[in-house]
């Protein structure tokens, strides 16, 4: 499952129970100590009520308040179900990206981090300067996850999860961060070549995450151009899925109509291409008090009610992993 979990922050300094049942959301704020709030109590319920409905395997999450809120957020609404893996990235917003893999996947475990890899990137004031400008990192960080085989030590799957630059560019100086994104999307499929080039091309390998623009091959933004250039497809694209069933966020303003568009991605390598069930790939509502699925808003009060304005991506992988 991809998931970006929208500002998933939650600070439990003052905590002395595991009993959460009965607070209210004043007391759930004052629980922590931090400058920034919590996530509130209600979508972070709700959050983890939308993962524990499909029980995924691995979770792959954006915009994690740091290791800590992963943690929390295992341990008091997940039943600490899951390993925890997350490292510290760069971003300037403490949203960090970070893995859940269930207790029950009997693999050993590595995690990391490209967060100090440049991204061969100037901005155009840097490259007139006279002083050469410090190198870019990603804007937060790629999350190389690898899964081994407990008794032989086989690499079974490589897990390479990003979050790319967003559209916002508030000093005027990459209109809609298209550079930037452009030249992390373009190292990450490096990073993805670097991969087959050392494992020989034999081991399975997702590229997932929340990529802030249209980046499948079949149509995409002028910044993800370079995806035809390798074998990785989107699993929608493998299944044909229409396009008005592939919308993963949600964008709401007073002045027009509701946008919906595809900017959370599993992409699979050539492994992969053949080995999923297609009706296990989908993006997964968010269920209502009714239980009735929520596909669609049409008020930004009725988008903010939501949990994180992303919706859940998943598909079952055909991968010889074993389990408890």
């Amino acid at each position: 499952m991809q998931l970006n979990a929208e500002n998933l922050f939650l600070y439990l300094d003052k905590l002395d129970s595991d009993d959460l049942t009965n607070l209210s959301e004043t007391q759930w704020q004052e629980l922590s100590i931090a400058s920034v709030r919590n996530k509130s109590l209600k979508k972070t319920r709700w959050l983890a009520e939308s993962i524990s409905g499909e029980d995924p395997d691995i979770v792959f999450l954006n915009e994690v308040g740091g290791l800590d809120s992963l943690k929390a957020f295992n341990k008091y609404f997940l039943n600490d179900e899951y390993s925890c893996l997350l490292k510290e990235g760069n971003s300037d917003r403490g949203i960090d990206i970070g893995y859940l893999v269930h207790k029950r996947v009997a693999c050993q475990l590595l995690l990391l981090s490209h967060k100090n890899r440049s991204i061969s990137f100037q901005y155009l004031h840097e490259k007139l300067a006279e002083t050469p400008a410090k190198p870019h990192g990603f804007s937060r960080d790629v999350a190389e996850l690898r899964l081994f085989d407990k008794t032989t030590g086989k690499l079974q799957l490589v897990l390479l999860g990003v979050h790319l630059k967003s559209k916002l560019d508030p000093e005027g100086v990459d209109p809609g961060g298209t550079g930037r994104r452009r030249a992390e999307f373009e190292t990450l499929l490096k990073i993805y070549q670097d991969i087959l080039s050392e494992t020989d091309d034999q081991v399975p390998v997702c590229v997932l995450g929340d990529f802030n623009g249209q980046a499948r091959a079949s149509d995409p933004d002028e910044e993800f151009t370079a995806i035809r250039q390798t074998d990785l497809i989107d699993i929608f694209d493998i299944c044909k899925t229409e396009i008005s069933e592939r919308s993963t966020q949600l964008q709401v303003s007073s002045n027009s109509a509701p946008i919906a568009r595809q900017i959370d991605y599993i992409f699979v390598s050539h492994h992969l291409h053949g080995q999923f069930d297609h009706e296990s790939a989908q993006v997964i509502p968010y269920k209502n008090d009714l239980g009735l699925p929520v596909r669609e808003v049409q008020t930004s009060a009725q988008r903010y009610e939501l949990p994180s304005d992303h919706f859940p991506v998943q598909v079952d992988l055909k991968i010889s992993i074993e389990k408890k």
